[in-house]
């Protein structure tokens, strides 16, 4: 809260120290008593100039956002804007917009910023102070446009908070949260703000390591950017501070969920405190990250008890927040129940209607019912909403390669790659004589892109593009001195088995799914494929070994008794008689009993006899 100026009167006939009243609202702002504080907010205010109407604008900004952290919304609002000090007062400006904001009127708020003096809104080289104050309310003008589905305005006036306020941090995880931009929009934005100007050196070189990990969200590793200044002692210490904050923590979080590394992103969350910040994720809805990372990483990961519990725990501490009925849908739909995880997903789209993952994952839910057209309108709403996002564009190119319609499914799968890797698109008039997939091929570096391009190119009969987009894939999923894939990328593996059989080379066939199997052992589809390759190589009993054992892991597999009663009928049409193998038969001496004794059995076994005809 930004402290307010004096006036200069310390008293009014010698005994009200005006100060002292504002002193004391500071003091219990700080504490969270907010009754005290509006009471003597209340107190400053009809003392100051003589009663309410007469008070300064700093005055009625502490009495009104007194009246904000008590809930009375719009008594807070009708404060400012009955005696107009929305229109030449910052601060007096931005309570009143937020207001309105938690009072769910958008609208009403960009009407009151409308109305406000055009030279107010302008950043002041020599001001900082004025500054700050206008990028907090560039920042709810930003939230407000938002919410009325106007994200490119929104964005807009996210960028301007940044540049207006360079440390104005929440303007940026708001921008990023969005994917309002393309990455390099992104990186072009944080390279033009004037951090130097308007920091110190130690701050702007911590400023600048956040903002650099911020930017990272994709990648794997953070990408180091070695500065001009290696040696200097101001950077490694903003460096080493910057390390140490639960922020870098988060954002390790997200590349390593990015990464497909779940566990470790799990880790990284549990050092970054709790459940990630899901208090946060209330009616501001930007803080709580942590907590829909920590959920799709349990999703991932299958683990059900875990998920179930952290669902539970956020609704009961944080009802209102939106990441809260995101983890009770993600739970839903990992236990397979789609109608009910769809009801929940509403739920958080009703009280964040920005938040593109949950629109995401309500078209998974979708997915997972083989309701493709649904499907497909949910991830087309949630492009809208992350328009510099590569995974809507992603989703929707595989649901289209499940209808069979490549060519659509080619221009989605390469519009997601370029927007992961910030490429420009070839268009199909520049292509020339190239096959369809081979514009996919030249700009993927996304391994999950290049894998499900690799399956759609594969139904669609282009070999050679498939084959190389999984190379691509199996080259991108392979993390920083890794010789071999994490086990998710088994398919694949599986998958380049399939294409090179198809390209007509067992050989290099069987190798693939070799790998495979040595990163999923014992799974009854590979051990089929792998001998239908050993088939093709002439090698049947080996062949038949290895069907044999798909079909101990899996008796119904259809696919290995097919390709198993072929081999035995080529294998028995291939013996001949001197090829039948024979059994000798040992020899058997039968022995003669002694004569009966009286009485007893008196069966003659002379005559027995055994015939091996």
């Amino acid at each position: 809260m930004a402290k307010a100026d004096t006036t200069g009167r310390s008293s009014i006939e010698g005994c009200m120290n005006i100060d002292f009243m504002r002193s004391l609202v500071k003091q219990y702002s700080e504490l969270g008593q907010w009754t005290s504080a509006l009471f003597w907010a209340d107190a400053a205010a009809a003392a100051a100039g003589g009663g309410l109407d007469a008070a300064s604008g700093d005055d009625v900004w502490l009495l009104a956002s007194a009246m904000l952290a008590r809930g009375e919304l719009h008594r807070a609002a009708h404060a400012v804007s009955s005696r107009g000090l929305h229109r030449r007062h910052l601060l007096c400006l931005g309570v009143a917009m937020r207001a309105y904001l938690a009072a769910r009127e958008p609208a009403t708020a960009i009407k009151l910023m409308e109305e406000c003096d055009p030279m107010l809104l302008e950043p002041r080289t020599t001001d900082q102070t004025h500054n700050r104050a206008l990028a907090g309310v560039l920042v709810w003008q930003a939230r407000a446009l938002a919410a009325l589905e106007r994200r490119d305005a929104a964005a807009e006036a996210l960028a301007s908070a940044l540049r207006a306020d360079c440390a104005c941090y929440e303007a940026l995880d708001l921008l990023l949260d969005q994917h309002a931009l393309t990455p390099h929009q992104e990186q072009q934005l944080i390279d033009s703000l004037p951090i130097s100007s308007q920091l110190s050196a130690a701050e702007g070189a911590l400023l600048r390591a956040a903002y650099r990990e911020r930017l990272n969200r994709y990648s794997p590793a953070p990408v180091q950017v070695t500065p001009p200044d290696t040696e200097c002692p101001i950077t490694a210490e903003a460096e080493a501070v910057g390390s140490r904050m639960l922020e870098a923590a988060q954002s390790r979080a997200r590349r390593l969920a990015a990464a497909c590394r779940w566990q470790e992103a799990l880790a990284a969350l549990d050092a970054a405190g709790g459940t990630g910040g899901a208090g946060g994720a209330g009616v501001a809805g930007g803080a709580g990250g942590g907590a829909a990372v920590r959920a799709a990483c349990l999703v991932e990961l299958r683990r059900t008890a875990a998920l179930f519990a952290l669902a539970h725990d956020l609704v009961d501490a944080y009802p209102h927040a939106w990441t809260s009925w995101y983890a009770v849908g993600c739970y839903y739909y990992l236990i397979g129940k789609s109608e009910l995880a769809r009801r929940y997903l509403s739920k958080a789209k009703s009280l964040e209607p920005s938040a593109g993952c949950v629109w995401l994952a309500y078209g998974h839910s979708f997915a997972a019912d083989n309701e493709h057209d649904q499907a497909m309108a949910a991830y087309f709403k949630a492009s809208q909403l992350m328009a510099g996002c590569h995974l809507p564009p992603l989703y929707v190119g595989v649901e289209c390669s499940l209808l069979n319609n490549f060519t659509m499914c080619e221009r989605f799968l390469t519009r997601a790659a370029a927007l992961h890797n910030d490429a420009k698109i070839v268009e199909e008039s520049e292509s020339g004589d190239k096959a369809m997939w081979s514009r996919v091929v030249g700009v993927v570096r996304d391994p999950h892109v290049a894998h499900e391009a690799g399956a759609a190119a594969f139904a669609d009969g282009d070999l050679r593009s498939a084959r190389d987009l999984w190379l691509l894939a199996l080259h991108a999923a392979k993390g920083p001195g890794d010789d071999e894939v994490p086990v998710r990328w088994a398919a694949t593996l599986d998958a380049l088995g399939h294409v090179y059989r198809a390209l007509g080379q067992p050989a290099e066939a069987a190798r693939w799914h070799s790998r495979a199997l040595a990163l999923r052992p014992g799974r009854a589809a590979t051990l089929a494929a792998l001998g239908l390759c050993l088939a093709l190589q002439g090698r049947e009993r080996d062949a038949a070994d290895v069907l044999h054992a798909a079909l101990a892991k899996d008796p119904d597999d259809v696919v290995a008794l097919a390709l198993l009663d072929a081999i035995v009928d080529r294998l028995d049409a291939a013996l001949t008689e001197e090829e039948i193998p024979q059994f000798p038969f040992p020899a058997v001496n039968i022995s003669v009993p002694a004569p009966p004794t009286p009485g007893a059995d008196a069966t003659n076994t002379s005559d027995m006899s055994m015939s091996f005809d």
